[in-house]
């Protein structure tokens, strides 16, 4: 009985791996397409990646100068500039000079020329101005309003507001046209302590 057994789950057994075999002969293969070519994976194409500016990568970036930077500070903050025109910069050897003593004065344009390239690249690597002074913050000019008011109150009769300078920094300007002295004087001499009490909002 036992063997009539173990033979009845042997030839079951046979008979249900046959039938595994012909239902997966059956069956559509899954790595066919419904037409019979054969499915292939769909990728997306590759996301172009953003080219570096050499300059950038070579000499840094730029560095937002802040109000309170000390002079250390905002000399290194100018270095990368630096830099980058001393290498981009026509040479500048001594001058040579005629039997008269007077500079010999040919390829001075071309000099010039190139000192204007190099000012021009190294823009890009220059530091960025303050932001309370930046002409792309669209509350720079209030901000230099209530620098200039504040020196007013300090004695300062001539200063004004400049246009945005080659950085992008908006500038005051003291002395007027006619130069005044004590515009001058009093206006270096309260400039940062108004910088600071216009960025505060307190009223010295």
């Amino acid at each position: 009985m036992t063997r009539i057994i173990h033979r009845s789950l042997t030839a079951a057994a046979g008979a249900l791996a046959l039938l595994a075999a012909l239902t997966a002969c059956a069956a559509p293969s899954a790595d066919q397409s419904g037409d019979g070519g054969i499915a292939t994976l769909e990728t997306a194409a590759p996301t172009p990646t953003e080219v570096a500016d050499p300059l950038v990568a070579k000499y840094g970036e730029p560095v937002r100068l802040r109000l309170d930077m000390s002079d250390e500070e905002e000399a290194d903050a100018w270095k990368p500039r630096d830099r980058c025109l001393a290498d981009h910069s026509p040479a500048t050897p001594d001058a040579p000079t005629g039997g008269d003593g007077d500079a010999v004065s040919g390829g001075v344009a071309e000099d010039l020329a190139g000192f204007a390239e190099a000012e021009a690249l190294c823009q890009r690597v220059a530091p960025l101005p303050p932001w309370e002074l930046d002409a792309q913050n669209p509350d720079a000019l209030r901000f230099a309003q209530r620098v200039v008011d504040c020196l007013h109150e300090r004695g300062v009769r001539e200063v004004e507001i400049t246009e945005p300078d080659a950085f992008g920094r908006i500038n005051l300007a003291f002395g007027g046209e006619a130069n005044d002295t004590t515009s001058i004087s009093l206006g270096m001499q309260y400039v940062d302590a108004c910088m600071v009490s216009a960025s505060d909002g307190s009223a010295e």
